[in-house]
C-alpha cells in the first residue's frame, strides 16, 4: 500500500510538472531550446537573437561548439514579475537582472530573463549569454577574462534584418577606470598580475573597480595598435581550455610588467566618452576650428550612431562652412533622431534661407515655431517677414 502512495505521488508531481511546462512555448533553435510564457513568436525571436549572439561570441573566441551537447537553454517570462515568481520556486530567490541558473544535471542549466524595454535587455541578454556560453564550453575561464570580456561584448546592437550582432565599444567604465588610473580612486587600483589572478570571491569584494579593470585590460588588448597586445588576448583565448594559471600567466610571461603597465595606462587615459568627444567638439567650434570640431563629433558618431547630437553639430559646421546641402543632410539626419523637433526645423529654416530655398526656409520656420512657441516665435517671425519682403 506504501509503494502504491509514493507511485501515485510520484505521478502527481510529474504530472504538475509536465502541466506547468505545457504553459509555455518552446522554440529550439541549432544550439539554443527557448522558453518563453508569452507566445511563440516571442520564442522564436530569441531564439534567432541567440543564435546572433553565439556567433558574436565565437566570432571573438572560436571555441568548438560541437561541445554543445544540448541546447542552451533559456527561459524569458513577459515581466519582472513572473520572472521572480519562477525563480522564488526554483532557488528560493529573487533577482533585480537576468540570472544563469544552474542545476546538478548541466544540461538543464538556464539563463532566465525578463522583457524589459530599451537597451538594457539586449546588454544584460549578451552578458549573461556570453557567462552561459563559458560555463558550458570552457569553465575554466578566469574571472578576469571572463567578466572583461562579457562586458567588452555587451555593448554590441542587434539587426532584426540581418539578425546579427554588431559590436559597439562600451565605455560604460572608462571614466570609473581612468579615476582609478589617474589616481582619484587609487586605493582601488589593482596591478595586472593581481588583477588576472583574482578569485571570485576576492572579486565580489571590490565589484565596481574590479569590472572596471577587467574591461579596460580586455579592450586595451584586443583594441591596442600594438600588434604583441593583441597576441596577448588571443594567447589567453587559445588556453582556454587548459588549466587557470596557464591562462592567466602563460600570455603575459614575455611582456615586461612595467611596459604593460604603461602602455594601459596611456591608452586608457587617451580614451574619450560619447559626451566627452561631445563637448570637445563644442569648443573646437566654439572657437572656429571647425576641423578639429568635426573630428570630435565623427568620434562621437562613432561611439553612438542613434544619438542626434553629432549630426547636428556637423550639420552646423557644415552651415558655417556655406556647404548647405550637406548641412540639410546632417540635419535631416539628426531629425529622424531627434527629441527636440524644434530645433531642428529651426536649422533647416535657417540653412534653407541662407541656402535661398525661401519655400522650404518658410516652412520650416513655421514648422519650428509650431513646435514650441515659446522658445522659436520671437525668433522666428523676423525671418518670416524677411522672406515675404523676398517673394
Amino acid at each position: 500500500m506504501k509503494r502504491i502512495f509514493l507511485l501515485l505521488l510520484l505521478i502527481t508531481l510529474m504530472t504538475n510538472l509536465y502541466g506547468q511546462e505545457t504553459d509555455y512555448f518552446t522554440w529550439t533553435s541549432d544550439h539554443y531550446r527557448i522558453i518563453s510564457n508569452e507566445s511563440q513568436t516571442r520564442a522564436e525571436a530569441l531564439g534567432w537573437k541567440m543564435e546572433a549572439a553565439l556567433k558574436l561570441y565565437n566570432d571573438h573566441l572560436h571555441l568548438d561548439l560541437a561541445g554543445l551537447s544540448s541546447p542552451l537553454n533559456v527561459r524569458i517570462f513577459k515581466d519582472k514579475e513572473t520572472f521572480n515568481s519562477y525563480l522564488e520556486e526554483i532557488v528560493a530567490e529573487t533577482q533585480q537582472d537576468f540570472v544563469l541558473v544552474s542545476f546538478s544535471d548541466p544540461r538543464k542549466n538556464e539563463l532566465v530573463c525578463f522583457d524589459t524595454p530599451g537597451k538594457k535587455f539586449n546588454t544584460s541578454l549578451l552578458h549573461q549569454g556570453f557567462m552561459q556560453y563559458l560555463k558550458t564550453l570552457a569553465p575554466d575561464t578566469p574571472m578576469w577574462l571572463r567578466t572583461g570580456l562579457a562586458a567588452y561584448l555587451e555593448n554590441a546592437t542587434y539587426n532584426p534584418d540581418e539578425r546579427c550582432f554588431i559590436w559597439k565599444p562600451n565605455l560604460a567604465w572608462l571614466e570609473t577606470l581612468q579615476k582609478i588610473i589617474s589616481g582619484e580612486k587609487s586605493s582601488h587600483r589593482l596591478g595586472i598580475t593581481e588583477l588576472t589572478s583574482l578569485s571570485r570571491e576576492a572579486a565580489a569584494f571590490r565589484l565596481e573597480s574590479f569590472y572596471a579593470q577587467a574591461w579596460g585590460l580586455v579592450h586595451f588588448l584586443i583594441r591596442s595598435p600594438e600588434r604583441k597586445y593583441n597576441r596577448i588576448i588571443w594567447d589567453a583565448v587559445a588556453t582556454l581550455n587548459s588549466n587557470t594559471s596557464m591562462v592567466n600567466r602563460k600570455p603575459f610571461s614575455w611582456v615586461p610588467d612595467a611596459e604593460l603597465k604603461e602602455d594601459f595606462q596611456d591608452f586608457i587615459l587617451s580614451l574619450k566618452t560619447f559626451n566627452t568627444l561631445i563637448q570637445e567638439g563644442k569648443d573646437y567650434y566654439s572657437a572656429g576650428e571647425y576641423s578639429q570640431a568635426a573630428t570630435s563629433f565623427l568620434g562621437a558618431m562613432e561611439l553612438n550612431r542613434d544619438d542626434n547630437k553629432p549630426y547636428y553639430y556637423l550639420g552646423l559646421i557644415h552651415y558655417a562652412q556655406k556647404e548647405y546641402d550637406q548641412a540639410e543632410k546632417r540635419y535631416k539626419t539628426a531629425l529622424t533622431l531627434s527629441i527636440d523637433p524644434a530645433l531642428i526645423n529651426y536649422a533647416l529654416g535657417v540653412n534653407s534661407f541662407a541656402a535661398k530655398r525661401y519655400t522650404e526656409a518658410e516652412e520650416y520656420l513655421i514648422r519650428a515655431r509650431d513646435y514650441d512657441q515659446a522658445v522659436y516665435t520671437e525668433k522666428v517671425e523676423p525671418l518670416l517677414k524677411r522672406l515675404k519682403l523676398l517673394e
